[in-house]
């Protein structure tokens, strides 16, 4: 199993943060189609119940270079599934990832939450676990999966940073 938390600080409050970005599905589109090219995104749903907020995204990223075996485990395509929950009451959002190859042998899961720096300034954390059970190849793929999401965090930020600098003051 490999697990990673990941650290990004933006200029805006955590109200900012999980309304104007996370649950915005403008903002996603942009960020995952035109910013880090994923091949595919789109949005299955989304539930407000009682302060919490339920979606569900599907994501097609690219594959880029994969070893050898890594590339004959998954295949030439590759998309997952994100169901999650905010719960404003843990300040925390929850989910599990169900990859298109290899479900039944694959879990990954993962919270994120926002801790507040100052006014206007926020450091959000990302926690992900990823766990492949399968024989030779299971460490390469949970390598080249987290390998693969530091990379797009990595390049989300300074999109997130951008994007929340643009919008018109609360």
């Amino acid at each position: 199993m490999a697990e990673t938390t990941i650290r990004d600080e933006f200029d805006c409050t955590v109200e900012t943060y999980w309304e104007k970005c996370h649950f915005d599905a403008d903002y996603n589109r942009r960020l995952y189609l035109e910013h880090l090219k994923f091949p595919g995104w789109s949005l299955l749903e989304t539930r407000r119940d009682g302060g919490k907020v339920s979606r569900k995204v599907h994501l097609d990223p690219p594959v880029g270079t994969l070893p050898g075996p890594v590339k004959k485990a998954l295949g030439d395509r590759f998309s997952y599934t994100e169901s999650g929950t905010y719960d404003p009451a843990t300040g925390r959002y929850t989910f599990t990832i169900t990859p298109s190859t290899l479900g039944d042998k694959t879990q990954v899961d993962g919270e994120i939450w926002c801790e507040k720096l100052g006014e206007g300034r926020l450091a959000r954390f990302a926690r992900i676990r990823v766990d492949v059970k399968v024989f030779m190849v299971g460490s390469l793929i949970e390598e080249k999966v987290m390998g693969d999401l530091k990379s797009s965090y990595a390049n989300a930020a300074p999109f997130t940073n951008a994007f929340v600098k643009s919008l018109p003051p609360a």
